[in-house]
């Protein structure tokens, strides 16, 4: 059998060059560019010749080639087809400028992957003579040739790519001989899904061999041979055997191994070559998700875009996932998956006219238990993803199943049981998909997403067909050609028979994502909260005044950078050149838009300096005020007098600033100012707390003199510094495995400790360490009245795969800790008594990470971190990491961040945790020499939910307001509003319903109810 079996893999591939019948070479001239040039710019450029084998470009290099051929009369009427391989990615032009094909050669790792030769269809008229126009990227699927594993003396990191024309031509296509290959190849890869001693191995390949000798190596004999092949193809399926929904599908990063300016490209090539698929194949379905790539199609491409509209019409295009982007669901806030929901499903209701029902994020690193709720608020049922079959210790125990979010919220999830997102319609991966769906007791039906993504162009010819011949075959699932959402609508029909799944959906992989390219993540966190603001404040001014466009392209902009390649930290250089240019252009248009609010809303007055404070909270942390301010006495509207402390030539304020409203300081006259105490004996304290540091800068005690307690355990230390070696398995930039404690750490060697500063505003010290290659600068602090304890930290980091972590061992007794996440906190295990536990070593965190026992509790907060380990009563944050692929930059540099330790009475939900991490991550914004005359429209009374958003809708001039319940329970508010003749109207989290109405009574107050971390969104609608 082996012997036979081996004659027909060699058959195989030994007919594949037959597959032109004749041809002729294609005559080329290029012209190579270090940037793309558009189509219509292409004729600007200089040309020159070239010949097979020769190069044209190097890495992320672009040329247009020129290729002509004038085509033998003989073949007129006949099927032409062109081989071209150009090394790397390729687009085809018609001569009106729209993409039309799209060829990828250079795939090291599957021949699927390699697409070089262009099937013409009969629509295309070549008219004699080949003349067009091709646009090729020195990149492929994987961008450029790099080492996963670069060594430290490597010469070029950033790897290489080598352009080469490696085929050119154009000939008759043999069809017939193309479709026996295919029946061939799928009793092939039947035969490897059958047990050794099958019976039905002896029967294939008796089939198979029989082809090989009535081809008789003549690919004339092509339909002759395929004879025997279609016998056993015709053979059907098992009546018991389920059915397979196949959707085409291209997965395209939107960022990751190449910059952003290729994906616009890649998507043109992929959704040139669907609509192509879609032409050759009637009852084809492909289907593509992401706003953003659809928005770039239409500023890049608008004729093929125009194509799109008319496929999605008719129905053999679909439209999947709500979002703007395929976002990371760790690190984006809560309000970032909103504005992702928002913006991408209001962009394809105005484009298309089209309403999305799935959430689809196939290749996502975990999914936050907040997310059934958003999705569901956003008007999507379905979720879609399959990331979660790359757990490195635990198997999911479900394909399909109902998945519950913390606030109780259902969504209908499946995933794909082939356990990929780029299937190929393969025996091989079907029959162990059917074998393996864990609801074949109840449901009949899976889905397969088949085709390759990155710039590969989706499925291909040879894809399509495999689904037509595994429609009713023996031994197969039964394939059908069909779209997602009519999937998961059958789907539905069968909920009551699932089961749920309560919480996140924790992905044991690529953890070192939580930390990776810290700047990014810093940035993003910023931004979130200043976007908050910016709308805030501009919703202050009349609303025909409200940036709207401005406001539109600046979150668009902020969620574009959310991709789940691009914000994980696991992009090359390139990708972070972009986003940080991005990043600061954002900074720099939130900090514009907020000037010209408050010119709107303010007067000038040299002896204000106006402080809104959009947060839900009161404000108590010191102010930075200018620096002529220095020695005068400070009060706001009400005559508060704010203490005043002058600190290294820095005017510090400190008073109240009640949530979600305008405080104007005034400048009176000078006074006395108390002089700051300094001391050598490294101690911060207060009338609440007490805080002693060592010689070598480490945190030796803390004592809650509120509370009459330690706050660290008897005998350790805080603020202790770590670094590790971080070499993980594979995926450097993705990954931290956990084995990475087990080798030696280094420890921090303090190099200054200066005198403690102590004035009415605040104490603090200043600490300088030396660890590894690196430098690491705190200013620890302490303000009046608060026992948060802040370090604000700035490190030179120059490290190599290393991991910087920063630990705090907490004298709290419990087994579990919460750790905030998108509007609202999931509690995890602090032990690893099972194996779902211990994969748990490394987990997300946003603002703050939580430990309470009954009646006390200390939590760690952050302004800019993610990743956390809380094992055995330890607060421990990841810092920083080093890792050299894909980035071999990566992190290196300057690093800013601030943590803080806050020690609590009561447990979680009734402490000031959530309050100090939102004011340690959002200070009010300062407006020097601006009197502000307006206050914000809303106020709560009482109650314990919090106004998170003030802004314009997306649709109207209303107002949008949006509350959230943060703290696990029931409540109930009273929301009072300044505004006249309004009322409240509840819609969705994408402004699209209009549901229970609000009236405010005589004082203009009314009472909302809350569930327990419900998210309720209201339009404030003129009466």
């Amino acid at each position: 059998m082996k012997l036979y079996l081996d004659r027909c893999r060699r058959f195989w591939r030994r007919c594949e060059p037959d597959l032109f019948i004749e041809s002729i070479p294609v005559r080329a001239e290029f012209a190579r560019t270090a940037e793309p040039v558009p189509f219509d710019e292409r004729l600007k450029l200089e040309y020159k010749p070239i010949e097979i084998g020769e190069d044209w470009g190097e890495a992320w290099d672009s040329a247009w080639f020129h290729l002509q051929a004038d085509l033998p009369e003989a073949w007129a009427g006949r099927e032409i087809a062109m081989q071209l391989n150009l090394s790397g990615e390729s687009l085809i032009f018609n001569n009106d400028g729209t993409p039309m094909f799209a060829l990828t050669g250079n795939s090291v790792i599957n021949a699927n992957y390699t697409k070089d030769i262009c099937q013409f269809p009969k629509s295309f008229q070549l008219g004699g003579r080949l003349d067009l126009y091709v646009e090729a990227a020195a990149n492929s699927l994987f961008g450029v040739f790099m080492d996963e594993e670069p060594h430290r003396l490597i010469e070029k990191p950033e790897g290489y790519f080598p352009g080469k024309v490696k085929a050119m031509k154009i000939g008759l296509f043999n069809r017939e001989l193309w479709q026996m290959r295919l029946d061939f190849e799928m009793l092939l890869l039947y035969f490897d899904t059958l047990p050794e001693n099958d019976y039905r191995r002896r029967k294939l390949l008796h089939a198979m061999n029989e082809a090989i000798n009535l081809y008789a190596d003549n690919p004339a004999n092509a339909a002759k041979a395929r004879g025997p092949l279609q016998e056993m193809l015709r053979l059907p399926a098992l009546a018991s055997a389920l059915t397979v929904t196949a959707v085409g599908h291209a997965h395209i990063d939107t960022g990751w191994l190449w910059p952003v300016r290729e994906t616009i490209r890649k998507c043109a090539r992929t959704f040139s070559n669907q609509l192509d698929m879609i032409e050759k194949y009637p009852g084809y379905v492909f289907g593509a998700s992401q706003a953003q790539h659809y928005a770039f199609v239409k500023e890049h491409y608008p004729s093929l875009y125009e194509k799109i509209k008319a496929r999605v019409a008719d129905g053999s295009w679909e439209i999947q996932g709500g979002m703007w982007v395929e976002a990371d669901c760790n690190l984006t806030s809560g309000e970032s998956l909103v504005r992702q929901f928002l913006h991408g499903k209001n962009f394809f209701m105005d484009e298309f006219g089209f309403d999305v029902k799935n959430l689809w994020l196939p290749d996502v690193f975990g999914y936050s238990a907040a997310l059934p709720q958003i999705i569901r608020k956003s008007g999507c049922n379905y979720f879609l993803t399959q990331k979660i079959s790359w757990n490195q210790f635990n198997e999911f125990p479900h394909n399909t199943f109902i998945w519950e979010g913390i606030d109780g919220t259902e969504v209908l999830t499946h995933f794909p049981p082939e356990n990929t997102y780029n299937a190929f319609v393969s025996p091989t991966e079907l029959v162990p998909a059917q074998n393996r769906f864990k609801e074949a007791d109840v449901l009949d039906e899976f889905l397969s997403l088949f085709g390759i993504g990155d710039g590969g162009g989706g499925p291909k010819e040879e894809f399509i067909e495999h689904a037509l011949r595994l429609g009713n075959m023996e031994g197969m699932p039964k394939v059908r050609l069909g779209r997602a959402d009519a999937f998961f609508e059958r789907l539905a029909k069968h909920s009551d028979k699932l089961y749920h799944w309560v919480g996140e959906l924790y992905l044991e992989m690529h953890r070192g994502t939580l930390t990776t390219q810290a700047r990014t993540k810093r940035n993003n966190r910023k931004l979130e909260q200043l976007l908050a603001a910016t709308e805030f404040i501009c919703s202050l001014a009349p609303r025909e005044s409200y940036p709207a466009e401005a406001l539109d392209k600046a979150w668009k902009k902020l969620l574009i950078n959310q991709f789940h390649d691009i914000i994980p930290g696991s992009s090359i250089t390139k990708v972070y050149e972009v986003t940080e240019k991005e990043h600061a252009e954002l900074f720099k248009v939130c900090e514009k838009l907020i000037a010209d609010a408050l010119e709107t809303i303010g007067s000038a007055d040299e002896n204000a300096v106006s402080l809104i404070n959009t947060l839900p909270y009161a404000y108590n942390a010191p102010v930075e005020l200018p620096a002529s301010w220095a020695g005068c006495a400070v009060t706001d509207g009400c005559s508060n007098e704010f203490k005043v402390q002058v600190e290294d030539g820095k005017v510090y304020a400190q008073g109240e600033i009640p949530a979600d409203s305008v405080v104007v300081l005034r400048r009176g006259a000078p006074q006395e100012q108390p002089a700051l105490e300094t001391r050598r004996e490294t101690v911060l304290e207060n009338e609440l707390v007490r805080y002693e540091f060592n010689a070598a800068g480490e945190l030796v005690r803390g004592f809650d003199k509120e509370a009459g307690r330690e706050i660290l355990r008897d005998g350790e230390k805080g603020n202790v510094f770590s670094l590790y070696v971080d070499r993980p398995n594979t995926f450097e930039a993705w990954d931290v495995d956990i084995f990475y404690d087990q080798e030696e750490r280094t420890g921090a060697e303090i190099k200054s400790i200066s005198d403690v500063v102590s004035g009415p505003v605040r104490s603090s010290v200043k600490l300088v360490f030396a660890i590894g290659n690196s430098e690491i600068r705190q200013e620890v602090s302490l303000r009046a009245g608060s026992k948060r304890l802040d370090f604000a930290t700035e490190v030179e980091w120059h490290e190599v795969r290393r991991m910087l972590r920063v630990l705090f061992p907490v004298d709290v007794m419990t087994s579990e800790a919460a750790f905030d996440i998108q509007y609202g906190y999931v509690k995890r295990p602090t032990h690893g008594n099972t194996s779902w536990d211990s994969a748990k070593f490394e987990v997300v965190g946003h603002r703050y990470v939580d430990f309470s026992e009954r009646g006390y509790g200390v939590a760690i907060l952050n302004d800019c971190k993610y990743g956390h380990r809380t094992n055995q009563g330890n607060l421990d944050l990841c810092l920083l990491r080093s890792p050299k692929y894909p980035d071999w930059n990566a992190d290196q540099g300057r690093q800013v961040f601030t943590y803080a330790l806050l020690p609590h009475t009561g447990e979680l939900a009734v402490s000031n945790v959530m309050h100090e991490a939102a004011v340690l991550n959002r200070a009010p914004i300062a407006a020097p020499g601006v009197a502000v005359q307006v206050q914000a429209p809303f106020q709560v009374l009482s109650g314990t939910s919090t106004l998170e958003v003030l802004k314009k809708a997306e649709k109207s001039d209303d107002l949008v307001i949006r509350f959230v319940e943060t703290r696990g329970g029931a409540d109930r508010i009273v929301l009072k509003t300044n505004l006249e003749n309004v009322k409240l109207v509840e819609t969705n989290l994408v402004e699209w319903t209009s549901e229970a109405e609000y009236e405010f009574d005589g004082g203009n107050c009314l009472e909302l109810a809350f569930k327990p971390f419900e998210l309720r969104t209201f339009k404030v609608v003129k009466k």
